[in-house]
């Protein structure tokens, strides 16, 4: 058990996450007895894009680790599961758990854990629509993340940043918080953030006028992700695509992608991916003269930013 233990400890402190899956997957009985074990086997199934099966894991565990003396372990568990919530479309299970891992996090001075909280509902706040609330959480966690060298963390927030600021329509200013994500994230070695970053330039070219670049870009990335085991990068990316080829008139080819982007976003409970992907092809549709699949896709799409509670 303490080599299990040791090795689990080490993979998902390196970001292994196919190798933590692949570690305890199969070792449901030692994730009873040690529940420190779910928890990184559940932060593995989020960053390999299943957060159905995280949440499911945390919900066994948490309840273990409240009546033990693994207090790190408790609070990286807290908001894993915000983020498996937020993932699901359960927006306000999410800003609980956000809660109760940054109450957890001031009481034990856990400025890393801190910062992650205050990036998530930077995050939430921006799906809600309340630009300048996210843009105020989003600054709250870059001193911490700076003051603690943590690079996947700025690079994350910088990602972030970059996408408010894309939704403000204020071009110039996403796009330097996107190339500086970029500049982390290949620092930090990250390809999963790596390619976030290289979307968010491709969503900006597009948003340009520059479909036949972002389509270009969008390929890529989906490509790259598809090979690293991101299916979450992958679906937004491959929305991206769908987008760009509407743009350019390939309705066909638009349609394709985004089927798959739908897809694979609903496979892997990616809700508001999910919503993207099918209001572009609600768009795409009506320019079809396909109203009754655009109507369908539509009301699909508002069923689900409705549960993320999205503002505009």
């Amino acid at each position: 058990m303490n080599d299990l233990l040791v090795t689990a400890r080490a993979d998902t402190a390196a970001g292994c996450w196919s190798d933590v899956r692949t570690l305890l997957a199969d070792r449901e009985l030692e994730r009873e007895e040690r529940p420190e074990l779910a928890v990184y086997l559940a932060e593995a199934e989020m960053r390999l894009g299943e957060p159905t099966l995280a949440r499911q894991l945390l919900l066994a565990a948490i309840p273990s680790l409240e009546h033990g003396a693994a207090d790190e372990v408790l609070r990286r568990a807290t908001n894993i599961l915000g983020a498996a919530n937020f993932a699901l479309g359960e927006i306000e299970r999410a800003e609980a758990a956000f809660g109760r891992a940054l109450e957890l996090a001031y009481a034990a001075g856990d400025l890393l854990l801190v910062a992650r909280v205050m990036n998530n509902l930077g995050a939430i706040a921006n799906v809600r629509g309340a630009r300048e609330r996210a843009l105020a959480l989003y600054r709250l966690s870059l001193p911490a993340y700076e003051r603690l060298e943590c690079t996947v963390g700025l690079a994350e927030t910088r990602h972030n940043i970059a996408i408010t600021y894309r939704d403000l329509r204020c071009w110039a200013e996403a796009e330097a918080h996107e190339r500086r994500a970029l500049a982390l994230a290949r620092e930090a070695r990250e390809p999963r953030l790596e390619q976030m970053a290289r979307v968010g330039l491709a969503e900006l070219s597009l948003l340009r006028g520059n479909p036949a670049g972002a389509d270009g870009d969008a390929t890529r990335a989906a490509v790259a992700c598809a090979s690293t085991t991101d299916p979450v990068g992958e679906a937004d990316a491959l929305r991206l695509v769908g987008a760009a080829r509407a743009a350019i008139g390939e309705c066909e080819g638009a349609l394709d992608v985004l089927e798959r982007a739908v897809a694979l976003a609903r496979r892997h409970g990616c809700t508001l991916i999910e919503a993207e992907a099918l209001h572009v092809r609600a768009e795409l549709y009506d320019r079809c003269g396909m109203a009754g699949e655009a109507a369908r896709d539509r009301e699909a799409a508002g069923e689900l930013r409705a549960r993320l509670g999205a503002g505009t």
